[in-house]
């Protein structure tokens, strides 16, 4: 991260791992920077894993202190934790974990009762510590949402075989635009029914979940070490802003504050 383009004067909201799944995703690690105000279209869970309270703030409103929270799809809201160790869970409102959460916690900033995810945040911290593998690590932040949401986490099945080669075509074209109708076409369904389909088989409408892949690769790539130019035009974006721009309404914070553990 020692370009121009990756440093600029940005201060670093923090070091850790960010990990994706479909209809989700996790950012763990140390924090050294709040946020501003922003909001993003995921909905998320935040744990305080070194047992000290975060902060969130509205925009009408003075700083509160969470030992863990849940922040609506669309709240706008800032967010400090300096020198402490969290968890930040991401979960689509498209997901069957996300459609849940969105009953339960419609609106606003929730506290959770951080003894009620006792044993999940544990198992997070733990997996971090020893440098687990991502799968590993996805499964204990899924393990969060499917708690609060009251579900079951989904039984691991194969994906309808159309579904799959739909995402195979997708991530085969990420630096190309991508209609829904041509992958629909190539797996020999009409519009209306992959559209069902695919939302029944992910739980993600078509346009986000290409929206993701190509945020997920951009951010792989970035981590990798590429610039966020380079990263962006591999991932489909239009240019690094419209990456940034994405990033920052995904996660809110900018892509160059983040820092890979």
């Amino acid at each position: 991260m020692a370009d121009r383009e990756r440093g600029g004067n940005a201060k670093p909201f923090g070091t850790g791992r960010i990990i994706f799944w479909r209809g989700g995703s996790i950012w763990i690690g140390h924090v050294t920077e709040e946020t501003g105000f922003h909001d993003h279209h995921a909905i998320q869970v935040t744990l305080a894993l070194s047992g000290d309270a975060v902060h969130f703030r509205l925009p009408a409103d003075d700083w509160a202190p969470y030992p863990a929270a849940i922040v609506a799809a669309h709240q706008p809201h800032a967010f400090k934790a300096a020198g402490q160790f969290v968890a930040l869970v991401f979960a689509e409102p498209e997901s069957l974990e996300g459609r849940a959460l969105r009953d339960r916690f419609p609106e606003g900033i929730t506290a959770l009762d951080a003894a009620f995810l006792t044993q999940e945040a544990a198992a997070l911290a733990a997996a971090y510590a020893a440098g687990a593998s991502d799968d590993a690590i996805a499964s204990c932040a899924r393990a969060v949402t499917a708690k609060l949401a009251a579900i079951q986490p989904a039984p691991d099945r194969p994906l309808d075989k159309r579904i799959a080669r739909a995402i195979d075509i997708v991530r085969s074209r990420l630096d190309e635009a991508v209609t829904m109708a041509e992958v629909a076409d190539a797996v020999h369904l009409s519009p209306e029914r992959f559209r069902h389909v695919f939302l029944q088989e992910t739980g993600v409408r078509f346009r986000p979940y290409v929206l993701w892949l190509r945020l997920e690769t951009a951010v792989a790539l970035y981590a990798a070490g590429r610039s966020l130019t380079e990263a962006s035009h591999a991932a489909g974006f239009a240019d690094s802003a419209h990456f940034s721009r994405t990033f920052k309404r995904m996660f809110g914070v900018p892509a160059i504050g983040v820092q890979r553990a």
